[in-house]
């Protein structure tokens, strides 16, 4: 580097460059080295998985042509499969003992590495002298670039054009760009040795990855199955459905989902026809009713042959209606000695899985979903009760929650004469047509709800003279005289209807208020 004709200047830039390598070299962190490490071992570990898928798909190869002795194309398969099997093998053997030689120098498997073991860290990771003399001052280097390329193209050779543009390999030696440097300058000068064998242990991957690309096309050609997969998309599924009640757990499957745009196929869900664009299947169902909604299909596949492959699937999902939750909380009230209805539902289970209990009283189904009765007897004390909701799925109940209620008696009714309802000045006519005393609910919520008069006293206060009284039993005017002294009253009289008690659903209650009709 400061060799040949160079100013003196240029010298000592040289030698600093030196000097800053060293330091470089001296300062590359344990930590940094321990995670070359680790990416090292992940990377091996799932090579082993591309292992077994290789040996899987020259498996698959061999059985076809052990049931197909006279398919000429199986055979040529089953040629060209050993043929990359056996270049895959021989860049894997190449590769490696370059690695083993890298760490130790002897070329002995394991040597070089902490406890002698294959998942060891190298003893002399952060070393930047041994590699880079043996890849680039020696030319290994360019020699491993030469043999990247040719191994690359001994695999794909075995495929048609169509099919080599299909596989997407790893194994090139392209240079970033913009880069003045040489393809194993970049990747392999200045890098510690734990990152170099950790790149050649890629290499490994990459060369049994684009292996098993090859494999898999030539086996596909050979069963008559040629869908080329060109659309990736994650996909989240759920296992129990989207809807999760506090405190249970959410699942999922996440995977990446692979599909062919040119790729066609019937697909009918619950025995109808679904739509498929882009090899893609757009099912659409409209939303009724409540509660999960599970649905079955079957995707048939023709394959190149002609025959036809089912694939059956099912699915659900949950439906909820439209909710808002307004509570009047002043307003939360049952009342005594008559059914109240109670209207209980929770979003996205189906009223069979609800399960209600009330603290007080009996709470009673109605036959229709999600709609009950509740009544407490009219002699209860209490104040206050509670509505306990749960659901049951998967075989397990879950409470959901509760409700408070006040409980009160039925308000009193309004006495009235018969067709008065307010004391105070009255019209003549309508005192004389009285004919019975009622009680009625004003604005009461509850409809059908009665009270009917047993009995009440009646006065009548003419301008002079004393009053005439009656008790009567039932709620008609009788006797006959009371009924005549209505019939004959005069401006400034009075009538007084008092102690008032009526039939009502909780037994005979007292009425505490009268009427006082004054004629006008």
């Amino acid at each position: 580097m400061a060799g040949g004709n160079v100013s003196p200047r240029q010298k000592m830039i040289n030698m600093m460059y030196l000097v800053l390598t060293a330091l470089l070299a001296l300062n590359v962190s344990a930590e940094i080295l321990r995670a070359f490490h680790l990416v090292e071992m992940s990377m091996e570990k799932a090579g082993l998985n591309i292992d077994k898928k290789n040996a899987d798909i020259l498996k698959a190869i061999d059985s076809y042509v052990s049931n197909n002795p006279t398919d000429e194309k199986g055979k040529a398969a089953q040629v060209n499969a050993a043929k990359v099997d056996k270049t895959a093998k021989a860049a894997l053997k190449y590769l490696g003992d370059l690695k083993a030689n890298l760490i130790d120098g002897t070329g002995a498997k394991n040597s070089g590495r902490k406890e002698g073991k294959a998942d060891g860290e190298i003893e002399d990771a952060s070393n930047m002298e041994k590699h880079a003399n043996l890849l680039i001052v020696q030319g290994k280097g360019l020699e491993l670039k030469n043999n990247i390329n040719k191994w690359r193209d001994e695999m794909l050779s075995v495929l048609s054009p169509e099919l080599k543009n299909v596989v997407k390999s790893d194994l090139n030696t392209d240079v970033s760009k913009g880069s003045t440097q040489t393809w194993e300058s970049e990747l392999f000068e200045h890098s510690p040795l734990a990152a170099v064998s950790t790149l050649l242990t890629k290499l490994e991957n990459d060369v049994k990855s684009t292996e098993a690309q090859v494999l898999d096309e030539l086996k596909k050609d050979l069963t008559k199955v040629n869908i080329v997969v060109d659309q990736f998309e994650a996909k989240v599924i759920p296992n129990k459905g989207t809807y999760i009640i506090a405190g249970g757990k959410y699942e999922a499957d996440i995977f990446l989902a692979a599909s062919s745009s040119r790729s066609t196929f019937d697909l009918s869900v619950n025995g109808s026809r679904v739509n498929v664009e882009n090899g893609i299947g757009k099912y659409e169902a409209s939303a009724s009713g409540q509660g999960e909604k599970k649905y079955k299909g079957v995707i048939t596949q023709t394959q190149i042959d002609g025959t036809k492959k089912e694939y059956p699937f099912e699915g659900e999902y949950f439906v909820t209606q439209p909710l808002a939750v307004v509570s009047a909380t002043k307003m939360n009230v049952i009342y005594r000695a008559i059914p109240n209805p109670i209207a209980i539902s929770v979003p996205g289970f189906d009223a069979s899985q609800v399960i209600a209990t009330s603290s007080l009283g009996t709470l009673t189904k109605t036959g229709k979903n999600g709609e009950y009765d509740l009544t407490v007897p009219g002699n209860d004390a209490s104040k206050e009760l509670v509505i306990n909701v749960s659901v049951k799925s998967d075989n397990a109940t879950k409470k959901m929650g509760e409700m408070r209620f006040r409980v009160k008696n039925i308000p009193k009714p309004t006495p009235q004469l018969g067709s008065i309802e307010v004391s105070g000045g009255t019209d003549i006519a309508k005192i004389r047509s009285a004919a019975a005393v009622f009680t009625i609910l004003k604005d009461f919520a509850f409809e059908g709800i009665k009270y009917d008069v047993k009995s009440f006293k009646i006065i009548y206060q003419p301008k002079t003279g004393p009053a005439q009284y009656e008790a009567v039993n039932g709620s008609n005017l009788v006797p006959a005289r009371m009924k005549g002294f209505l019939q004959a009253i005069k401006k400034g009289e009075k009538v007084y209807v008092l102690d008032i008690k009526a039939q009502g659903p909780q037994g005979l209650v007292p009425i505490p208020t009268g009427v006082i009709a004054e004629c006008n």
